[in-house]
């Protein structure tokens, strides 16, 4: 008995830092995955933001001869969602619910809400924002694309509404 005394397990030390290493070691792997997650949500978002701008510019460098039903395919091949399925393009031009064209174009002012409000004549002065603002009434086109993040290794439950929304608006005319 006197020997089990001895040769207690609660004051044997050996083995402790292997023990801590472990534990140590999964709480990091878990910290790197988080941030790989992370990294690929801002990513995406940066991809989408550069497909809206392309096929901005290019509806801008290009807008007398632009077919517009060619820009929704245009952001998705620069945004390279990987899943293409939860892209969604939309685009807009003065606020119109048919597609757009080039011809009998109507001018109209951007509010401050980021949509469009009709006017009569082209190239006069839009006022009556809240900001004060002042800009020129013309043709507007607006592209906009929303993309639903599925994370990779975390629950998407951690990341609350992951739903990717980029926008821009470029005067044609």
């Amino acid at each position: 008995m006197t020997i089990l005394r001895r040769i207690s397990i609660r004051r044997d030390r050996r083995g402790v830092a292997t023990i801590e290493f472990a534990l140590l070691t999964c709480f990091l792997f878990a910290i790197l995955l988080a941030a790989l997650d992370f990294g690929m949500f801002f990513i995406q978002r940066s991809n989408l933001g550069a497909g809206v701008a392309s096929a901005a510019v290019y509806g801008f460098s290009n807008a007398s001869t632009v077919p517009y039903a060619s820009l929704p395919a245009m952001v998705s091949a620069v945004a390279g969602a990987p899943v293409a399925s939860d892209l969604r393009v939309t685009i807009d031009c003065n606020g119109g619910s048919a597609p757009c064209v080039n011809q009998s174009r109507q001018c109209a002012c951007l509010t401050d809400a980021g949509g469009f409000r009709a006017t009569a004549t082209c190239g006069e002065a839009c006022t009556g924002s809240a900001t004060g603002a002042v800009s020129t009434s013309g043709y507007y086109l607006k592209v906009k694309a929303t993309y639903q993040y599925r994370p990779t290794v975390m629950p998407a439950d951690l990341f609350g509404d992951t739903t990717l929304e980029q926008s821009a608006v470029v005067r044609l005319q």
